[in-house]
């Protein structure tokens, strides 16, 4: 796949451990190619600024990168997950999108003698966020394979659905279903308004299995890919 939307440069101070928070269990995804893949959404979408919903969020790294990255092109931002776990550092990392959770973050790094680099990169963001409101966020538990957890949620403008599917040794599914991506794939085409865009991604190939065809479909290293407007 060729970078069509996320210019080369450095992204450290949104990945690698730098500043966000991590944890076990919760794999990260590259802050290049989050914002490529919701450029290509907010394309297909045709709207200047849209809503962003990650139904599987876990530590919350695509939407805070987005986020941080792109906070102009955002109405809102919503994080939801089955782990309580998961939503809890979702909700510590979405605050690094402001800027009083930004310094709350830069002073921890300080008190722990954290690497010259990373309080720097806390520095950078800072600067990056302070000229820019942050957009509205919030967070819900959910079950994005079951329709009666997700007609729970808040959807109102959301218009872009980003999803790195579950890994299976590091985390897995809720569902007991054979072919959950397809499973949560049909809730979130219900669920969401004609135009919409789910873009789903996964190192895994037998995630795809049982998926319609995409709207777009592309490989990136060793993710696939696929981008499906709701609707069509």
């Amino acid at each position: 796949m060729k970078f069509e939307h996320a210019p080369q440069a450095s992204y450290e101070d949104v990945g690698g451990g730098q500043v966000l928070h991590s944890a076990p269990g919760f794999p990260g995804f590259p802050a290049r190619l989050a914002v490529e893949l919701f450029e290509r959404a907010r394309v297909l979408v045709g709207r200047e600024r849209v809503g962003l919903w990650d139904p599987m969020c876990g530590a919350g790294g695509i939407l805070t990168s987005v986020a941080l990255l792109r906070p102009d092109a955002l109405t809102r931002v919503l994080a939801s997950d089955v782990d309580e776990g998961a939503l809890e550092l979702a909700r510590k990392n979405l605050l690094l999108t402001t800027v009083p959770g930004l310094e709350a973050r830069r002073a921890e790094l300080v008190e722990r003698g954290a690497a010259a680099g990373r309080v720097a990169s806390a520095d950078r963001l800072l600067a990056r966020v302070a000229g820019l409101p942050a957009p509205p966020a919030s967070l819900a538990r959910a079950d994005v394979t079951d329709p009666s957890s997700v007609a729970g949620l808040d959807l109102d403008g959301v218009d872009v659905v980003m999803a790195d599917l579950p890994y299976g040794t590091q985390t897995d599914w809720a569902s007991t279903s054979t072919t959950p991506t397809a499973q949560a794939l049909e809730v979130l085409r219900d669920a969401l308004p004609d135009g919409a865009v789910v873009v789903l991604s996964t190192t895994e190939r037998e995630h795809l299995r049982g998926l319609p065809d995409a709207t777009r479909s592309f490989k990136h290293g060793h993710r696939y890919v696929r981008l499906y407007r709701t609707g069509a």
